[in-house]
């Protein structure tokens, strides 16, 4: 591997931020997703098909996890990877495989809610554990397959460069392929996140057979995965399709990718923290799980009974 890229781009803009902030995301979110599986794993044996997607999604962000600290390194040397090209192939694709299996996964948490709550009747009726599993196998087959093409289109013959997933400038073919996959990874599903956030709200209003703290938990369960959706996933998506659209359009690519690198550093790097959100969201306010939790772990007491704002299954 020689030298890095061809346009003229400050590389070690990001030297700190991203080491720092990937150190953080690690140290914090590698025992907190942890335990929430374990939290997790407890709820599967009682048939209920909500703590599959929670698992999944779990099991998304310890793999993404697990990629931080060869991207450490890799950003502290000023994008110099040193691992080689296969070993750059293989966690590149399972950082974005992650990524992306984590926005679908919060869609299908979503569903079961919005399912359970509006149509409880046909839900009960049709809830299946093998579907949920099948489900869930199709949802990581799609997405390492639509990676494993735009890695192709990207970067496959890019063997020479100590970069890893970059290059600067962007091909236009895999530029057009971003902008292409965009509606799919982001304005459908928040558009969807919303809907189903405003039908579970109108159907909770007018429902007689729960108390008020179980609407507002359900309804901040909700909401809380539509902000985090939003101020997460939102700034990448922005500046992602800013910079793509920038490469097919602008004439000095090279100028524009220069002053767009750092925004879209910074967005990239805000993604890893949604490993660190999800368990606290999912399992520490999650009541059934948290208690079999702490009854394992005694010295978690203290800080289960600090979030009294469960979500039963």
């Amino acid at each position: 591997m020689n030298n890095s890229t061809i346009c003229d781009i400050d590389l070690n803009a990001d030297q700190i931020f991203l080491p720092v902030l990937y150190g953080c995301v690690f140290c914090i979110g590698l025992p907190t997703n942890c335990l929430a599986l374990y939290g997790m794993f407890c709820l599967v044996k009682t048939d209920y098909t909500l703590p599959i997607y929670i698992i999944n999604l779990l099991l998304a962000d310890l793999l993404q996890i697990g990629t931080l600290p060869l991207w450490m390194d890799y950003y502290s040397r000023g994008h110099q990877w040193r691992f080689g090209h296969a070993a750059c192939k293989i966690i590149g694709c399972v950082f974005y495989i992650s990524l992306f299996v984590s926005i679908c996964f919060m869609c299908c948490v979503s569903l079961e809610r919005y399912l359970a709550i509006v149509h409880p009747l046909w839900f009960q009726s049709q809830r299946m554990v093998r579907n949920v599993y099948l489900l869930s196998l199709a949802v990581w087959l799609f997405f390492t397959s639509a990676v494993a093409v735009g890695f192709k289109m990207g970067f496959e013959g890019n063997t020479t460069s100590t970069l890893c997933m970059e290059e600067f400038p962007s091909k236009t073919d895999f530029a057009l392929f971003q902008l292409v996959s965009i509606p799919f990874t982001f304005l459908l599903p928040l558009l969807f996140l919303l809907f189903v956030f405003f039908r579970v709200r109108s159907s909770l209003a007018r429902s007689v057979s729960l108390s008020g703290q179980e609407k507002r938990r359900f309804n901040g369960l909700l909401l809380l995965i539509v902000l985090m959706f939003l101020l997460i996933f939102g700034p990448y998506h922005l500046v992602r399709m800013v910079r793509y659209a920038g490469v097919i359009s602008v004439s000095d690519k090279c100028h524009f990718e220069s002053r767009i690198f750092l925004p879209f550093q910074i967005a990239l790097g805000l993604l890893s923290v949604n490993a660190i959100l999800d368990p606290i969201m999912y399992i520490f306010i999650y009541k059934s799980s948290r208690e079999k939790m702490l009854a394992s772990f005694p010295c978690l007491h203290r800080m289960g009974r600090s979030r009294e704002i469960g979500v039963t299954p």
